[in-house]
């Protein structure tokens, strides 16, 4: 069973309102408490029962969980992993979920992964990243973690740092971009447009190299192709980027490095950064 030991955040608070932090839906912690799937220091309690610092949580998942995802049995890199999460990286060209034509995606391959060992519930994605950027896929290993990870994506309470090449010199250091960004109607691209949602980006150079400059770059929100129409709407689009900038490459020069959140199991900061790949 998933176990978790009880920190001095949530001494003397409910079971209900400790399941409640981490965002598991009302119906979930309905079913936990009728089914009595939920246990403190081996004993089943009502969900109105205060917890103490360093008791010991045990769930026993099993019914509770969705379906597992197809399986696709091809290689998968795992960067990290621990008792909650499961961080891969993620080539370009490969989607993160099925679009109803393709089902080689990372969270079939990832499925395929811990079927493979034995896991006993799926393991899925908390957020997504575009097709033909690489990098980092963070996973929840079990549904709390889902829950509360799915949450602070929401909520923009996670820092997230991506790298890319830009086409051109960018002489400004540092800087930031606040454009409302919207669908075109006409295409699949998203456009600037005052009838768009707010975004903003910021970045800041690392080094320049022959034709181009390499960034690193923060997004605030997460709209569909954020960077790549904020760069492009500056004059300084990714290159590989056939969307919108058209530029020489042979991918999208865009990778998802780093990630800082609160952990799960200890609300601590975490902080894990990828390798990048050009």
């Amino acid at each position: 069973m998933f176990s978790i030991s009880v920190i001095d955040k949530f001494n003397q608070i409910s079971i209900k309102d400790f399941l409640s932090f981490f965002h598991l839906s009302k119906k979930l912690i309905h079913l936990l408490q009728m089914q009595k799937k939920l246990f403190v220091n081996g004993t089943f309690y009502a969900f109105d029962f205060l917890l103490n610092t360093h008791d010991l949580i045990e769930i026993d998942w099993k019914g509770l969980h969705p379906d597992f995802p197809l399986t696709m049995k091809k290689e998968v890199k795992c960067v990290y992993e621990d008792d909650d999460i499961a961080i891969f990286d993620k080539p370009s060209g490969l989607l993160v979920h099925e679009d109803g034509k393709n089902f080689d995606t990372l969270t079939n391959r990832v499925s395929a992964y811990f079927q493979s060992k034995g896991y006993p519930y799926p393991v899925l994605p908390v957020h997504r990243i575009d097709s033909d950027t690489s990098g980092m896929v963070i996973f929840g290993k079990h549904p709390l973690a889902m829950s509360y990870l799915s949450y602070l994506f929401e909520s923009q309470l996670i820092e997230k740092m991506y790298v890319c090449l830009v086409h051109g010199r960018l002489e400004q250091e540092t800087g930031e971009i606040e454009k409302q960004i919207g669908g075109d109607r006409h295409s699949n691209k998203q456009v600037i447009s005052s009838q768009g949602k707010t975004a903003k980006t910021s970045f800041e150079v690392v080094d320049y190299e022959e034709e181009s400059t390499r960034l690193h770059v923060y997004i605030h929100g997460g709209r569909k192709h954020q960077i790549r129409v904020h760069l492009e709407s500056i004059g300084f689009p990714i290159l590989g980027d056939m969307l919108y900038g058209r530029k020489a490459a042979n991918r999208l020069m865009l990778h998802f490095k780093k990630v800082s959140f609160k952990h799960p199991r200890n609300l601590e900061l975490f902080t894990f950064t990828n390798l990048e790949p050009f």
